[in-house]
């Protein structure tokens, strides 16, 4: 909702469009700080109280949003639904993993809550501006809340009272952090994030004002871009039942190829068209390999801390987006919306780095197993 129509509440609120980059900020810090907190402390709880507990407190804060009368307030809101969204999208993964019975089925299901978020950006970002643009932005969140009460209803129905719960100290889930494996997969969840939100945040603009396309074309674009994620998500859960860590090596070169020729192809409505396209089908690749492969760890090694690892992708996932969208403003100031590419290439190129370290050490642990 913001992201699609962040323009819109920067005019609301009296900000330029690159100041409005902190209300993305906002959202990412909080997510990445809370995320890690709430996990530790609501080891203990029952998964399925605590899973609606955080709706309830999601729905108050996206209430906020769609009402809030300045700036401030609203900043508060998204802190508040920033604050739970988090864990909320953890113990999805830490449930479905608890329910599958094979590493196939474990990687299909995970997949199956990314293709969730992906159907959710495909239907809910090009509705929410088209909301936007016949009515108001606030009207957008109020159709979230609206999809929220029904997802509390499902959630009571659907999520079994009897799951698995480890509780574990502070100290002896922390310890999940010094493994090798585990710092790697961190730094490739930022840099994953970095490369998508480099241009990403921006992609209202970029579709509206560089390539040309009007706001009525600007919904379909946005849900062209969505249904395109969802088959991606899909494919990604294939990747991660097949040693999936390995698999993305040959997408990420691709992707900074891509990048490199991200300024060059703006120029045109349809080449920019289409190398968007490309870009949000082969990022959104990433996500289902990396949690299949942090869960794998912590339930072999550190069962006491397998919420806890559910949470990284999330967490870090938004300390990339804070950090690129800081960098991408910096970019956008200095060169101008078709230089954002220039801004994720540096982001996928650390990945890459990242990603090609963390297979070797996974083959060499294989080898001495």
């Amino acid at each position: 909702m913001v992201v699609g129509n962040l323009s819109l509440i920067a005019h609301t609120y009296h900000q330029t469009l690159s100041q409005s980059a902190s209300i993305v900020s906002v959202f990412a810090w909080t997510y990445a700080i809370a995320t890690p907190l709430l996990a530790l402390s609501t080891n203990r709880f029952n998964k399925r109280s605590l899973f609606l507990t955080l709706l309830a407190v999601f729905l108050a804060g996206t209430l906020l949003s769609a009402f809030a009368p300045s700036l401030p307030i609203f900043l508060f809101s998204r802190v508040m639904t920033a604050s739970v969204a988090g864990l909320m999208e953890s113990l999805m993964s830490v449930i479905a993993y608890q329910l599958a019975t094979t590493d196939q089925q474990r990687s299909m299901l995970v997949a199956w809550i990314y293709t969730g978020f992906s159907i959710a950006s495909a239907v809910g970002n090009p509705l929410g501006t088209f909301i936007a643009n016949l009515w108001r932005w606030q009207d957008a969140f109020i159709m979230v809340a609206i999809i929220t009460v029904l997802a509390t209803v499902v959630a009571t129905s659907l999520i079994p009272k009897d799951l698995v719960n480890e509780p574990a100290s502070f100290k002896e889930q922390l310890v999940l952090f010094s493994d090798r494996r585990i710092q790697l997969a961190i730094v490739f969840a930022i840099c994953s994030a970095g490369m998508i939100f480099g241009y990403y945040t921006y992609i209202r603009s970029l579709i509206h004002q560089t390539l040309g396309f009007s706001l009525t074309a600007l919904s379909l674009v946005l849900l062209l871009l969505g249904v395109l994620d969802v088959f991606a998500n899909r494919l990604s859960g294939r990747l991660a039942a097949k040693n999936g860590i390995k698999r993305l090596r040959p997408f990420y070169v691709l992707d900074l190829v891509l990048l490199a020729l991200f300024q060059f192809s703006m120029q045109n409505a349809w080449t920019g068209l289409l190398l968007l396209c490309a870009l949000v089908f082969f990022f959104a690749l990433f996500g289902s390999p990396i949690q299949i492969f942090v869960l794998d760890v912590a339930s072999h090694d550190y069962p006491q801390a397998t919420t806890l690892a559910s949470t990284l992708n999330a967490i870090f996932y938004n300390v990339g987006v804070a950090v690129s969208s800081f960098t991408a403003t910096q970019t956008l100031k200095v060169a101008g919306l078709p230089a954002l590419g220039w801004n994720s290439l540096v982001y996928c190129a650390v990945a890459l780095l990242v990603l090609l370290t963390l297979v070797r050490m996974t083959d060499r642990e294989a080898m001495r197993g």
